[in-house]
């Protein structure tokens, strides 16, 4: 098997065209984060409007779920839809909440709403757990929104392995008024789970057992250095991304993170690092995305395991166009890769710690809007030993990220879309997160 040489080099993108149900039915969705359930990959989207034989809208979900594809990655299928194609909701309401989607369906602005971001994080074969947003919407304004923190659901593959079952296990806030983990993404690593959550301007990273996740007292947060219990010792890891997804990437034996900014601008950045907790390289343009007839393109997701022949040499990558309303995706191809030389397929649960092909210069963050450097600066002598799994690379550190001016009235983007009519700054999201 072939395998890539830092730094990150993006030989081709294809676009593949829009992910689609294979019922037939259409459906104007957003979010797109796709998550491995006992070998199975599965789809699962925010705001999913079903459209009926004569292109009406026939219902609103705030989180669905479908099936998806190996062989076939621009399929999804949802399961359970009624006679007009409706699917049903992944995340389940609890009773009080639907009685007041229903009580205030007909005002168009007061709902509640279960957003998720962030892949399932497998604790077992076929049983995980999925972190996400709870919130009310007051008015078409995201600032006016009533959050309720994040809260965790379990997640468990059907017998016949066609579909999920989500189950909530409390209905109080797992993590309320500080970093929302698990909100940005999750990554399970032999036997821990890490959470990327942001708070503000910033992602930061914590860890924690897979069999203790739902045990708060078991959390770990990294601090630059080391892990430590006490969370108000984290440190941020990545500044102003609307959203992303983390990964190994067996190609370049390194970890990856694909995702975009906030800044508008339609471009699929990318990341590498030798672990998840960093020190992770500056931003690279992966590649320009066109500009939507309206809105931007945002939720951009990485999805590693499509293209299993390839092992690694090509990714699939996801993104939502405001302006259509729909998921479309894409093919990386990296550079170097020349196509499949055996039978052997992608193996996205072997986590080693590699050493790092080559060193990383880390007091650098490119994190102000219109830079993105296409390679590594070297930094002599950084990493000549790597050091243990759960200790610092020897000498390293990381400067807390620079701030950038912006409107008071600016919000952290996690709801979806962006409107585009504040140039130069990141703009407001709108209440809905497809075009109105």
């Amino acid at each position: 098997m072939s395998l890539g040489h830092l730094p990150l080099k993006v030989k081709a993108f294809e676009r593949l065209g829009t992910l689609t149900d294979e019922n037939g039915n259409r459906y104007t969705r957003d979010i797109g984060c796709s998550s491995v359930l006992g070998g199975v990959p599965f789809w699962a989207f925010g705001d999913t409007f079903p459209l009926n034989r004569n292109g009406q809208m026939i219902g609103l979900l705030t989180s669905t779920c479908a099936l998806g594809y190996v062989q076939n990655p621009v399929k999804s299928r949802y399961w359970n839809c009624d006679r007009e194609g409706k699917p049903p909701q992944f995340i389940p309401f609890t009773n009080e909440e639907l009685k007041f989607n229903r009580d205030h369906q007909h005002g168009g602005q007061k709902r509640f709403y279960l957003w998720s971001f962030s892949k399932i994080a497998e604790t077992s074969p076929g049983e995980g757990y999925i972190f996400f947003h709870k919130g009310r919407t007051e008015t078409q304004q995201m600032s006016d929104n009533v959050g309720y923190g994040i809260q965790i659901a379990n997640v468990k593959i059907s017998a016949d392995r066609s579909q999920l079952i989500c189950t909530r296990i409390m209905n109080e806030p797992f993590f309320k008024d500080r970093v929302d983990w698990g909100s940005f993404d999750t990554v399970v690593v032999n036997d821990h789970v890490y959470l990327y959550g942001g708070q503000g301007d910033h992602i930061y990273c914590a860890r924690v057992l897979k069999s203790r996740i739902t045990d708060k007292s078991a959390y770990e947060f990294w601090n630059k250095d080391r892990w430590t219990k006490d969370e108000n010792q984290k440190s941020d890891l990545f500044w102003k991304l609307q959203s992303g997804s983390v990964f190994w990437s067996q190609y370049y034996r390194c970890f990856i993170m694909v995702g975009c900014t906030m800044w508008a601008d339609n471009k699929i950045i990318m990341r590498s690092a030798p672990r998840p907790e960093g020190p992770w390289t500056n931003d690279m343009l992966l590649y320009q995305l066109y500009k939507p007839q309206s809105g931007i393109n945002y939720c951009v997701n990485a999805h590693p395991w499509a293209f299993p022949e390839s092992n690694g040499g090509q990714l699939l990558v996801s993104w939502t166009d405001q302006h259509t309303g729909v998921v479309e995706l894409g093919k990386v191809t990296w550079e170097g890769y020349e196509g499949p030389s055996n039978n052997q397929q992608y193996e996205d649960r072997n986590y080693p710690y590699p050493r790092p092909p080559q060193p990383y210069f880390p007091n650098q963050f490119s994190q102000y809007p219109g830079q993105y450097h296409q390679q590594y600066q070297a930094y002599p002598n950084q990493y000549e030993q790597y050091a243990p799994p759960g200790q610092a690379p020897p000498g390293w550190s990381s400067p807390t990220p620079p701030r950038y001016p912006h409107p008071s009235n600016y919000n952290n983007g996690n709801g979806g879309g962006y409107n585009d009519d504040q140039q130069g700054y990141p703009p407001q999201v709108p209440y809905w997160s497809k075009p109105r």
